[in-house]
């Protein structure tokens, strides 16, 4: 298979930032670099929006969920098709990112996400298409795979990596951070059963009225049809932390329109 990576602080593929985010988090996890690493996590990756994504989307596709056999194709079309256009029109953002965390960690690293970033970065398909095909077959296995609950992993969220880390003992550290960081962390982590439920509900309905609503005046034929696809995707998602965090993101993002 082709490995991706930049040497020498150049831009890295989006599979070795990610793993590298990990790696630096984990690591300084219960340190005083802790509260910084999690501060460039913030600026870098939750207060962009489509870095945000790609970095969802990345977990979503090395995750088990137990999709069907039937839907998995087009889950994982869809999917490489939008990775690859956040990523082909945010290289800038991108390169800062990289810069950001290739010097917190210089050393080469295994990349958790080789398999994603064959489908996004390579370009001669011809030449590497059964190294191609192996990996897909490898990502459409876990996705076909059923999720194992653990009573102690109730956290399931596009920040996964990051929050994996924030268990009982995190709170000293969460007491460190600004006051807008702890009420971002605190309202995720706070909402389980019912209050959960309650929220995603509210939550949808406003995202679906204001997508209704732009579905209404849109002329566009290509745009409507993009937008009755989101809407019919937000009706069909499981009631997650995950599926949460995704609708205030696009909240967000269309009231910002």
């Amino acid at each position: 298979m082709i490995d991706i990576y930049y040497k020498n602080n150049v831009m890295s593929s989006f599979g070795i930032i990610k793993t590298k985010i990990e790696n630096v988090l984990e690591k300084s996890y219960g340190k005083p670099e802790f509260k910084e690493n999690l501060k460039g996590f913030k600026k870098h990756i939750l207060k962009n929006k489509n870095l945000s994504e790609a970095y969802y989307l990345y977990d979503e596709l090395s995750s088990n969920k137990g999709l069907n056999e039937s839907i998995v194709d087009e889950y994982i079309s869809e999917s490489f098709d939008h990775l690859k256009d956040i990523i082909d029109n945010n290289t800038k953002k991108i390169e800062e990112l990289s810069e950001w965390i290739n010097d917190l960690l210089k050393e080469d690293i295994e990349n958790r996400y080789l398999d994603i970033d064959n489908q996004i970065y390579t370009k001669n398909v011809v030449r590497n298409l059964e190294s191609l095909l192996e990996s897909k077959l490898r990502i459409k296995k876990t996705l076909t795979t059923k999720k194992v609950v653990e009573e102690s992993k109730t956290m399931d969220l596009p920040i996964s990596s990051m929050l994996s880390i924030a268990n009982k003992t995190l709170n000293k550290e969460i007491q460190k951070l600004s006051e807008e960081d702890r009420k971002e962390l605190n309202f995720y982590t706070s909402l389980k059963g019912k209050n959960l439920s309650e929220e995603i509900e509210k939550t949808k309905e406003v995202v679906l009225n204001k997508l209704k609503t732009n579905l209404n005046e849109s002329t566009d034929s290509e745009l409507s049809e993009k937008i009755q696809k989101t809407i019919d995707k937000i009706n069909e998602s499981e009631k997650t932390l995950t599926s949460l965090y995704k609708l205030k993101q696009l909240e967000k993002g269309l009231w910002k329109r």
